[in-house]
């Protein structure tokens, strides 16, 4: 694992030896992530995350491992505990998401410059600084959508209703993984 402070936050990936610029904001890699879950998509679908030059075909397959990295960059914490719900939707939470930037850091997540351009902020830092809210409706919802326990108690009971209100809708989470590895499987698309 690479230090935050200390080295620079990728901007490329390496596959057959060769370098490939990548589009590092995190608007690009939130498309990404909808992309790679839908069951339709074929490795052209992707291309979109490159800056310029995009992998020949016989490359691609190693490059789509390469983003996947890029993507879920390695974290040594917190250890995995086991299998963990789904609490967040970038897009479905996306205005949670929104709302929370703002309140925590003062970051308008739709930013623009004075020519229309949205400002850019890297796929990493996005991903630190998102595991870095504390105390926002966001994190709210999302200690919602994990509480487990008991629905005797009044307490109880209010969790659960919260719970309910505010529950992902079920992502089949198998499918998706099937889609994933059909996706990577592809290769020559």
């Amino acid at each position: 694992m690479k230090s935050f402070f200390l080295d620079k936050l990728p901007d490329r990936i390496q596959a057959g030896g060769k370098f490939f610029l990548l589009n590092t904001d995190f608007r690009v890699w939130l498309g990404f992530s909808q992309t790679i879950s839908r069951k339709d998509a074929i490795l052209k679908d992707i291309e979109f995350v490159y800056a310029s030059e995009v992998p020949e075909k016989e490359l691609q397959k190693e490059a789509f491992n390469e983003l996947l990295k890029f993507y879920r960059p390695e974290s040594t914490l917190p250890r995995p505990s086991g299998k963990s719900e789904k609490v967040l939707d970038y897009v479905l939470d996306s205005q949670l998401i929104f709302c929370a930037f703002m309140e925590q850091y003062g970051i308008d997540l739709s930013a623009q410059d004075a020519e229309g351009h949205f400002i850019q902020m890297h796929w990493h830092k996005f991903l630190a600084l998102l595991s870095g809210l504390h105390d926002t409706k966001l994190n709210d919802v999302m200690s919602w959508r994990c509480w487990s326990g008991d629905n005797k108690t009044e307490y109880g009971k209010q969790m659960s209703q919260l719970r309910a209100a505010w529950e992902l809708p079920p992502d089949n989470q198998d499918e998706i993984d099937a889609a994933l590895a059909a996706f990577n499987a592809l290769g020559e698309n």
